[in-house]
């Protein structure tokens, strides 16, 4: 989870550095937008309809960001706690945001989990709306839908450590706050060990001990839950989960000449094969699954191979339930960022494993 910061670019650029950050964009702030994509952090932009919504001022803004690369979203304008009234606009601007080429953001507002969400024209979630609603489990519905469509989900007006936790809790990409623009000295800082702590200590355990827990899928499981494999080690960073497992599962017969082995004179080990394969998001996480593998020869035929784990997907570098997911009619561009991939490669997934293809 990031913070995305209004303004503060001296002291932004003094923590440089830092993989907690990100630039929130608003119309009545003169960010300068050039530096974002050379710097390679996310970013994103606001329309600053909490203070105020101006027509004028959020399209000059939008005329200065188009382009721009490594943009998470744009909020689209909205009405503070309606969220009937925000559909509204969202008919309107909508389509505005998305013609300049940037990925559309639907505030959610008070009332949203009751009505019709265009979950097909967005590609990310501002959470908005009254203090009591989003904290309440109207958000929290929000959000899960979301998170399961491989979208990129913002928590609005976050200040404090405690509202920064639900925010980490809920399974949110980033957050802001006003304070961090009043007073960037100190609160960023703060914000910086705040998200460290969240990152390296989740409900006051190792957060790689945890991650391993929850890849293992159970007693005798492994990483999808089937038996045969078993996890090394996971690395975790703000950019996604490591893990790397190794599958062990002995064959019972050659693929080339079908021989069974009757005993270990048939097939022999002969090395190992590792391979790099991506998985469904997890905790709104990109993950890659670096599997080492047993190869084998046989002595009958020659025939030298490593058995392929059914949880991978035969043809590509990805899982079964990530090409699921591809597959399953989220837009491109959110199930892209969610897994770690790039547009152009899901497209193509999709036309070669999709209905159809």
């Amino acid at each position: 989870m990031r913070l995305f910061v209004s303004g503060a670019t001296t002291t932004l650029r003094r923590h440089s550095d830092s993989p907690y950050l990100g630039t929130l964009v608003v119309p009545n702030a003169g960010n300068r937008v050039a530096p974002l994509g050379t710097a390679g952090k996310p970013w994103a932009a606001d329309n600053a309809a909490f203070i105020g919504f101006d027509p004028a001022r959020f399209c000059h803004m939008l005329g200065r960001i188009a382009g721009h690369p490594e943009c998470r979203f744009v909020a689209c304008p909205d009405v503070v706690g309606d969220a009937v009234a925000t559909l509204a606009q969202f008919a309107v601007w909508g389509p505005v945001i998305r013609a300049l080429g940037l990925p559309v953001a639907l505030v959610a507002q008070d009332g949203l989990e009751h009505l019709s969400v265009p979950w097909g024209e967005i590609d990310a979630v501002f959470v908005g709306g009254s203090t009591d609603w989003k904290l309440g489990v109207g958000a929290a519905g929000i959000v899960r839908e979301a998170k399961r469509r491989g979208m990129w989900v913002h928590f609005g007006r976050c200040n404090t450590k405690k509202r920064f936790r639900h925010a980490y809790q809920l399974g949110c990409d980033s957050v802001d706050g006003s304070g961090f623009s009043r007073w960037p000295d100190q609160r960023i800082p703060a914000a910086i060990r705040w998200l460290r702590e969240l990152h390296s200590d989740s409900s006051g355990g190792d957060m790689e001990a945890i991650a391993a827990g929850f890849f293992r899928g159970g007693l005798g499981a492994g990483v999808w839950g089937e038996l045969g494999w078993t996890i090394e080690r996971v690395t975790v960073s703000p950019d996604g989960y490591e893990v790397h497992a190794r599958y062990h599962i002995e064959p019972g017969d050659c693929p080339q000449c079908r021989r069974v082995a009757p005993d270990a004179t048939r097939l022999y080990r002969h090395g190992t094969k590792v391979g790099r394969v991506r998985d469904v998001p997890r905790h709104g996480r990109p993950v890659l699954i670096v599997v080492t593998r047993t190869r084998f020869r046989c002595l009958a035929c020659g025939h030298t191979f490593a058995p392929r784990p059914g949880e991978i997907h035969p043809g590509c570098r990805l899982t079964a339930a990530a090409v699921a997911r591809i597959t399953d009619g989220i837009p491109a561009g959110p199930v892209a960022r969610s897994i770690g991939l790039d547009g152009r490669t899901v497209r193509r997934i999709r036309a070669r494993f999709g209905p159809g293809g």
